[in-house]
């Protein structure tokens, strides 16, 4: 095992125990040994998301997506940051990007990203789109019996007004 891994492996014991400081710190380790590896930009981006620093968590999963730009989790961590930062046409694109990797293979990651761009629509005030694209959300999750996105789903719906 190279030392990458093993300060990988330590991250994730670090990461399970939400010590997500000191797994960041066993994350940059393993990258300045592998700084080719996706996953240590995913998992490190997850630590910075966890802790708030939002334009860290951001940069690392850029860098994850340019080495693996199909992985679904990572543009939609992104997506959801941007959300939070009012970035709603980079959010966009990322849930667009979703669709077109995961349409058809993956219900779960289109339902998410259809949710996303619903809630873009609702704070775009295009209810009639939102509505559209929030549905479709619901029949996935349907589809795939995923009954927590089917609450968060009726969640926002709630929270929105319908």
């Amino acid at each position: 095992m190279s030392r990458g891994d093993g300060m990988f492996k330590e991250g994730l014991v670090l990461f399970a125990a939400r010590d997500f400081a000191g797994a960041a710190g066993c994350f940059t380790h393993a990258l300045q040994e592998s700084p080719e590896n996706a996953n240590y930009y995913y998992y490190r981006g997850v630590c910075f998301q966890e802790t708030g620093a939002r334009d860290k968590a951001i940069a690392d999963y850029t860098s994850a997506l340019v080495r693996q730009p199909s992985a679904c989790p990572v543009r939609y961590n992104r997506a959801e940051l941007y959300l939070e930062t009012g970035d709603l046409g980079k959010a966009e694109e990322d849930f667009a990007e979703i669709l077109r990797s995961a349409e058809q293979k993956d219900p779960h990651w289109s339902a998410l990203a259809y949710l996303g761009r619903g809630l873009i629509r609702l704070e775009e005030g295009e209810v009639e789109l939102a509505v559209k694209y929030l549905s479709a959300a619901e029949d996935l999750a349907k589809m795939d019996g995923d009954k927590l996105l089917l609450a968060r789903i009726g969640d926002e719906l709630e929270r929105s007004g319908f």
